[in-house]
C-alpha cells in the first residue's frame, strides 16, 4: 500500500525474486518497477553470494553497473573489462563501471575457498549520459570513510551523509550507504530535495520513519523511498544498506544489461554491441559457459 503525507512517500515493502545459477551463485533480486518510481535512479539490485565463476564476459550499457562488497567476504573478485582494468575487487571495496555506450566485463572469484558477498546495482545514467565513452571507478575498503555514533556505524561507500564524504568521484551524485545498527540504536539520513532511496535490510529487523510513516523492514526486505529525511532504528540490531540518488523520471527501456530512453537507441546499442563497438577482454581466464536470460 503507497502512504502518502505532505512530505515524504513510500512503496510497499518488497520481497526479492530468488535467484539461483549453478552451483555457485545465489541472489535476491529487485527490479525498479516493483518500487512505483520510488527507487529511480537505481534499475536493480542483487544481494548476491558467488563461490564459483558463473559469468562469461557480458556487456552493459547505458547505466553504471557497481559492485559493493561486503566486509565479510572471503577472498576476492577479480574484474575484467575491455576499458583495460584488471584486479581484483577486494572485501570492502566499491567498484563503479559506468558503462555509458558499452563496455564488456566479468567478475568472478578465483582461487580456493572464496566466498563473493556482495551488492550488484544497475545505477541508470540520464539520457545526457548513456553514450560517453566508458571508465570505471574504485575505492578500497581502507578509503572508505565511516560515520560512528553510539551503537553506529555506517560506511559511506559513495556519496554524503552526516558530513561524512566518500572520495569516488561518480558521473552522477549518489549515496550508498552500508549500516550496522546495534540493539536500541538510530540513524538518520537526510535526502536532497528531489531524491529517492532504496532502503534494505541485509540481516535484522529495521523500523523506519519517513515523516508520519512508520515501516518495519525484516531481512531480505526493501523499500522505496522520496522524502527529505529517513531514520531507522533496530530494537535486536541490524546491517542495512541505502542506496538513494536524483530521480531521473526519464523513460526506461530495457533490456538485459541495456538500458535506453527509446526502442530505437536500444536497437542502435544491440547492433554496436553484435558488431564489437564495446570491446573484448585482453585477458580473462578459461571462462564459464554464458549464462542466457541474465541482466548481470
Amino acid at each position: 500500500m503507497n502512504q502518502l503525507t505532505a512530505t515524504a512517500r513510500v512503496s510497499p515493502i518488497i520481497e526479492p525474486r530468488d535467484m539461483r545459477i549453478g552451483d555457485g551463485f545465489t541472489a535476491k533480486h529487485f527490479s525498479e518497477d516493483a518500487f512505483n518510481g520510488l527507487i529511480d535512479p537505481v534499475v536493480m539490485l542483487d544481494h548476491f553470494h558467488m563461490t564459483a565463476p558463473t559469468f562469461a564476459p557480458h556487456p552493459h550499457a547505458g547505466i553504471s553497473a557497481v559492485t559493493f562488497m561486503f566486509e565479510d567476504s572471503v577472498g576476492y573478485d577479480m574484474n575484467y573489462d575491455s576499458c583495460g582494468n584488471h584486479g581484483p575487487i577486494h572485501p570492502g571495496d566499491l567498484h563503479w563501471m559506468v558503462a555509458g555506450r558499452g563496455v564488456v566485463h566479468t567478475e568472478q572469484p578465483e582461487g580456493e575457498g572464496f566466498h563473493v558477498h556482495a551488492l550488484q546495482i544497475f545505477v541508470n545514467l540520464p539520457a545526457h549520459k548513456k553514450h560517453i565513452a566508458p571508465y570505471a571507478i574504485h575505492v578500497d575498503a581502507k578509503d572508505i570513510p565511516v560515520f560512528r555514533a553510539p551503537g553506529v556505524r555506517v560506511r559511506v561507500g559513495a556519496g554524503e551523509s552526516n558530513g561524512v564524504q566518500s572520495p569516488a568521484v561518480l558521473p552522477e551524485p549518489f549515496t550508498l550507504l552500508d549500516g550496522f545498527l546495534e540493539p536500541g540504536a538510530s540513524f538518520t539520513h537526510r535526502l536532497p530535495a528531489g531524491w529517492n532511496a532504496m532502503v534494505y535490510s541485509v540481516e535484522g529487523q529495521l523500523e523506519l520513519t519517513v515523516g508520519d510513516v512508520h515501516s518495519t523492514i525484516v531481512t531480505a526486505r526493501a523499500i522505496g523511498v522520496s522524502a527529505t529525511e529517513i531514520q531507522l532504528t533496530s530494537v535486536a540490531g541490524a546491517h542495512f544498506t541505502v542506496l538513494a540518488g536524483p530521480a531521473l523520471r526519464e523513460p526506461l527501456v530495457k533490456h538485459g544489461p541495456f538500458v535506453m530512453n527509446t526502442a530505437e537507441q536500444m536497437q542502435q546499442t544491440l547492433s554496436d554491441y553484435a558488431s564489437g563497438k564495446m570491446g573484448t577482454l585482453s585477458a580473462v581466464p578459461t571462462a564459464p559457459a554464458p549464462v542466457t536470460g541474465k541482466n548481470r
